[in-house]
């Protein structure tokens, strides 16, 4: 029998951002100040003081340092754009050396301004961490979500409001081609906000991990999707791929079973419920 903690499990990943410091030297200035371009060398910072904690749709809470930090030795690798923030429509340009060490980053395409410049450079395809490179981003203000994915061998984080961001120009969102992040797999019908009757696409990642699941074809809303869509025989642990779900109303009891090397629980009456539409989607 589940305790009621069970209904809004969460994973906290603790992560400590950068902030970078330091403006090395500006270009000459032509035309309006939104076309003005800085190189920038940055220096690593650590971040020790206030915390801020978010809870993003897939249920995930992560835990990010804002607080002023001690500057600490320059790894470009660690560089962000924090020192930037407010400067929306400003470009700056970061030297990332050659066989460089990825740092963490959040979002896909529009980043946290606290991501790593250079690894972010790294997800959209402009650079690689072997031979490095100098990438151009553009300040943005701060979105309400950023969403996880796999790029170029990076996995980005998700993460829920943030009050800055970066884009790179060259590589504009909606431009670049990701695969979804491990954190998929957490993912339940729950967190997607749905109204009963909705459906939702949700695509899950290679090599996922299988999370909680009460039912047999009829799941409750807190079992994670892409678990429940190997039970049902829909896609696999080790290749993922992109199912379709259908909110429907709770019923008295979901009945466990084993289907395809997974184990579902069984549960007595919970609302709300999904199932797998029938039309489900071709892999991508």
């Amino acid at each position: 029998m589940r305790t009621a903690a069970h209904h809004r499990a969460t994973r906290s990943v603790a992560v400590a951002a950068f902030a970078a410091l330091a403006l090395l030297s500006a270009c000459s200035k032509s035309g309006s100040d939104a076309d003005k371009t800085t190189t920038t060398t940055a220096k690593a910072t650590t971040t020790t003081e206030a915390k801020a904690t978010t809870t993003t749709a897939d249920g995930t809470t992560t835990t990010k340092a804002t607080g002023s930090g001690e500057e600490t030795s320059g790894d470009p690798w660690t560089a962000t754009a924090v020192e930037h923030r407010g400067q929306d429509g400003e470009t700056f340009s970061y030297e990332c050396p050659a066989d460089g060490a990825a740092a963490t980053i959040w979002g896909t395409e529009e980043y946290t301004d606290d991501s790593s410049v250079c690894t972010a450079g790294v997800h959209v395809g402009l650079i690689t961490l072997e031979d490095g490179g100098t990438v151009e981003i553009e300040i943005a203000p701060g979105l309400d979500e950023y969403s996880a994915s796999e790029g170029h061998g990076i996995v980005s984080a998700s993460y829920g409001p943030w009050d800055g961001s970066f884009t790179f120009p060259d590589a504009p969102p909606g431009s670049g081609d990701f695969g979804p992040a491990v954190e998929s797999w957490s993912v339940t019908a729950a967190s997607l906000n749905l109204d009963l009757g909705d459906t939702a696409e949700v695509t899950c990642s290679a090599k996922g991990t299988a999370g909680s699941l009460w039912g047999t074809d009829t799941y409750t809303a807190d079992s994670s999707v892409c678990t429940a869509a190997v039970h049902s025989g829909l896609i696999t642990l080790a290749d993922g791929g992109p199912v379709e779900i259908e909110l429907v109303q709770g019923i008295e009891e979901y009945e466990g079973s084993t289907a395809h090397g997974i184990d579902s629980g069984d549960y007595g009456p919970y609302d709300p419920a999904f199932t797998f539409t029938d039309d489900q989607p071709e892999p991508k």
